[in-house]
């Protein structure tokens, strides 16, 4: 129990923010709604073969699920993406699926 209220105590402020500030939101079925996908991968997770294939395998659906989330074309993103890497651009916080200029 001290545990739990030193750890209340620590984090009082972040635990109530979305009562002083209304554009935090206390319900996280968005994320949730993401990540449902990946809860069948968790099984193939085992054969990746090792931590930096796992780390890719993170990438790529982050990038799908932030496409999905903005309404982006997964496939369109992609095809953007690889033809401006090949055209030699390196600015990569411009080729997020938001910065790219896809409509």
């Amino acid at each position: 129990m001290e545990k739990a209220l030193n750890y209340m105590n620590t984090f009082w402020t972040r635990l109530f923010a979305d009562l002083n500030d209304g554009s935090y939101s206390i319900d996280n079925s968005i994320a949730e709604r993401f990540i449902r996908p990946l809860a069948g991968e968790r099984k193939n997770s085992l054969f990746f073969g090792s931590d930096k294939m796992a780390g890719v395998s993170a990438v790529y659906h982050t990038i799908i699920s932030t496409c999905r989330m903005q309404g982006v074309s997964v496939l369109d993103y992609f095809k953007r993406f690889f033809s401006e890497i090949v055209k030699g651009r390196r600015d990569y916080e411009h080729l997020l699926p938001l910065t790219i200029g896809l409509e």
